[in-house]
């Protein structure tokens, strides 16, 4: 009978032993670092580095990126293809030093770079020898959340480290044409205009000439000015106007 008058009072006992136990064994899950956050994996993206170029006899290595993907199950690709032979980015090595960085963490589609220079008393290149220039998409003017050819071709410039990168064509112009014109360390740049909003860069829209200097912290700016370029138009009209039949 007393064994049977204790029974209740030791199961609450040995329950509330039990439960000690195993709060006291559990681990407790560390907090999150503030300002950090975990990333996911990222499986069917592959970053590619097939080639590379060296800068002059510098050391100094140039990297193109491109992007590379792994089919998903059923064939489905979670990122939007690049136009062929474009990059979207740069690294830049110093092989003395081994140290690396990108040319920019901006989103861009680098379409060509011109890094070349050559001198040999008769030929001399249009490029700089403490430049490397660039043809760039950056802005998304038809707003289809692509880089593709049919938005703005910006040139941009940087030196010979990938260092003081930056764009030389004035936005909302496509870029044509450029030369570097060293006795005046001026890049001469043919650009067309989207003329007629209808967000194309087309033979209806007009193409304008700019100059910058490439050390000056300036923008471009159009050599001929509207009052010259408005007396080209009269002078036109009045000699080649369109005879009516």
């Amino acid at each position: 009978m007393k064994i049977a008058s204790y029974l209740p009072s030791f199961i609450i006992v040995l329950i509330l032993s039990i439960l000690t136990c195993f709060s006291c064994t559990q681990k407790k899950q560390p907090s999150p670092v503030p300002g950090t956050a975990e990333i996911a994996p990222i499986d069917n993206l592959n970053i590619q580095v097939s080639s590379f170029s060296e800068i002059d006899t510098s050391g100094i290595l140039m990297f193109p990126l491109s992007m590379g993907e792994s089919k998903r199950y059923g064939g489905s690709l979670s990122y939007k293809e690049m136009p062929n032979y474009t990059h979207w980015n740069i690294i830049f090595f110093n092989s003395k030093t081994d140290e690396y960085h990108l040319l920019s963490d901006k989103k861009m589609l680098i379409r060509s770079y011109d890094l070349k220079y050559h001198d040999n008393g008769e030929m001399r290149s249009l490029q700089s020898y403490r430049h490397i220039f660039y043809r760039i998409v950056t802005h998304d003017i038809n707003k289809d959340k692509l880089l593709t050819e049919s938005d703005p071709d910006y040139l941009f410039v940087s030196d010979k480290e990938g260092g003081n990168f930056r764009q030389l064509s004035p936005d909302l112009y496509t870029l044509i044409n450029w030369e570097f014109i060293q006795s005046s360390n001026k890049v001469i740049m043919f650009v067309r205009k989207d003329s007629d909003g209808n967000n194309k860069f087309d033979e209806d829209d007009e193409i304008t000439t700019f100059e910058i200097d490439i050390d000056k912290e300036l923008p471009a700016k159009q050599v001929f000015s509207a009052e010259f370029k408005t007396q080209l138009k009269a002078l036109y009209d009045r000699d080649w106007k369109r005879i009516k039949k």
